[in-house]
């Protein structure tokens, strides 16, 4: 609370009690739990201030200036707010019991109030505040009552009347204005009586019999009384009713009185399917408000967020924390789906909820299929391009460690790789050149185009491994302990190929057709 403001504002209502016309001038002002019951603030202006939790029941807020205030938990109770602004004000919480708001221009979210119990609207108030039938409806279910309600359409005025949103006078002038006007013409007395003209004069109402007819004349019924009676102003007039009572007789009469009857017994046989109709009207809203789908999603994407942190960060991710992102990249894509705007809500509130959670099912499954332990391969592999030789043999090792058997085409020249388990691995047109591969387990590789020269093979394991198309293989270096592919041999240090088939027959073959050793 801003003491200044305060004593400002003590001291205008202070000048307002004197007789002056102080305005008060407090835009942006800090009154939060201010004590301020009946206090004249007529035509203040409060705009953007905060009132939060601010006790205002019974104050004089007509014509005040409150747009973009904050008016959360604040009491104004029996308030007085007619023709005041509210536009874009926060009301959470806010308490506008018997509160009187004709004419105010109110949010559309007027009815997230606390508590609108007795509070008086009417259709000027909606017309300024821009309200449709929808907002209506909320402020009557919030407790609203409404006045005038003469410009509403037909079924609006009846889906209120039949909430009981209606402030009585207002009911009574919009149905029964047809009755009264029958009334003047068929005094009830008399179709009771049902008797001739004579009685009907004796009878009269009541109203009449107070206004031109003293108690004497009444009992007299002839003499100078009398006569003054029917020369009166008003006792004239009434002698006409009996002609025409005489031409609606009383079947007749009670036949004129039939319809408003007739319309009061269909109001009521209808109001249980108008109360259904304004039920399903409010029914309509979205069982999941936007603000909080907006939420739900933004929790989703801040799960998957951590999630691919974790594992891109995991040089190799566990098996529980690849769980895990199974499991919670599924929930996470699921909840990102209430970020979308989601047709077909005009079909019910329950039908566009199931068609969320249908959508919500079919992602999650999608991405549950995903392998999260590739966001790793995707750092390990662009550390095999970027990263330093000692940088890089470590990422060769994890990654085949990890089941990423594929190096094809990637420069892993003079890295140490000793006592590697690569078996089955896929070396296609790499660069090994100078690599120590020596005591490797590389059975049933493949090093189709791979560049060999100079590598180390002592001890490595290449039994069953694809090598007759690799470059530089005479030029690597092995031991007696290397397991060469097929028939190969090390020979002076380094791998020799076996021979061909075909070079073994024409070799065969010269042999045989030589002469003998020897001979002449």
């Amino acid at each position: 609370m801003d003491p200044a403001a305060l004593h400002r504002l003590f001291g205008a209502l202070s000048s307002r009690r004197g007789g002056e016309s102080t305005a008060i001038e407090l835009p942006g002002a800090d009154l939060a739990a201010a004590h301020l019951l009946c206090a004249d603030l007529q035509g203040a202006n409060l705009a953007g201030a905060r009132l939060d939790g601010a006790k205002l029941g019974g104050a004089n807020l007509a014509g005040a200036r409150l747009d973009a205030a904050s008016l959360v938990n604040a009491d104004l109770t029996g308030a007085d707010l007619r023709w005041a602004d509210l536009s874009g004000a926060l009301l959470g919480g806010a308490l506008f019991t018997a509160a009187d708001l004709r004419g105010a221009r109110l949010p559309r979210s007027f009815s997230s109030a606390s508590s609108l119990s007795g509070a008086r609207v009417d259709a000027s108030a909606c017309a300024r505040s821009g309200l449709d039938e929808e907002a209506v409806l909320a402020l009557a279910g919030a407790g609203a009552s409404f006045d005038d309600i003469a410009s509403f359409s037909s079924p609006l005025r009846d889906a209120l009347a039949s909430a009981g949103a209606v402030v009585e006078s207002a009911e009574r002038s919009r149905r029964l204005a047809p009755p009264e006007s029958q009334r003047v013409s068929a005094p009830p007395d008399s179709q009771r009586l049902g008797a001739g003209p004579e009685s009907q004069r004796v009878s009269a109402p009541p109203e009449s019999q107070r206004v031109s007819a003293p108690p004497d004349s009444r009992r007299l019924g002839a003499g100078p009384d009398s006569r003054r009676m029917t020369a009166a102003p008003p006792s004239q007039r009434i002698p006409e009713a009996p002609s025409s009572q005489r031409v609606s007789a009383p079947p007749e009469s009670q036949r004129m009185h039939a319809p408003p009857e007739s319309r009061r017994h269909g109001a009521a046989a209808g109001a249980p399917r108008r109360a259904a109709g304004a039920s399903r009207q409010l029914a309509e809203e979205p069982l999941l408000a936007r603000p909080v789908e907006l939420r739900l999603a933004l929790a989703g994407g801040a799960l998957l967020l951590v999630l691919a942190t974790a594992v891109a960060l995991a040089k190799i991710p566990p098996p529980g924390l690849l769980r895990a992102a199974h499991a919670g990249g599924a929930v996470g894509a699921a909840l990102l789906t209430f970020a979308l705007p989601l047709l077909g809500t005009e079909r019910g509130a329950t039908r566009a909820l199931a068609a969320r959670l249908v959508l919500a099912a079919l992602v999650a499954t999608l991405v549950h299929g995903v392998d999260p332990s590739r966001l790793a391969a995707f750092r390990l592999r662009a550390t095999l391009v970027s990263g330093d030789a000692a940088g890089r043999a470590a990422a060769v090792r994890l990654l085949a460690r990890s089941g990423h058997r594929h190096f094809d085409g990637l420069d892993l020249s003079g890295l140490e790789l000793a006592s590697a388990d690569l078996t089955q691995t896929s070396f296609r047109n790499a660069r090994l050149a100078g690599a120590d591969l020596s005591g490797a387990a590389l059975m049933e590789s493949t090093f189709e185009g791979a560049d060999l020269s100079g590598a180390n093979l002592r001890g490595a394991d290449l039994s069953g491994a694809d090598a007759d198309q690799a470059r530089g293989w005479e030029l690597a270096e092995c031991d007696a302990a290397t397991e060469l592919p097929g028939d190969g041999a090390c020979v002076l240090g380094h791998p020799v190929r076996a021979p061909q088939p075909a070079q073994d027959a024409t070799a065969r073959s010269g042999h045989e057709g030589a002469p003998p050793a020897g001979a002449l």
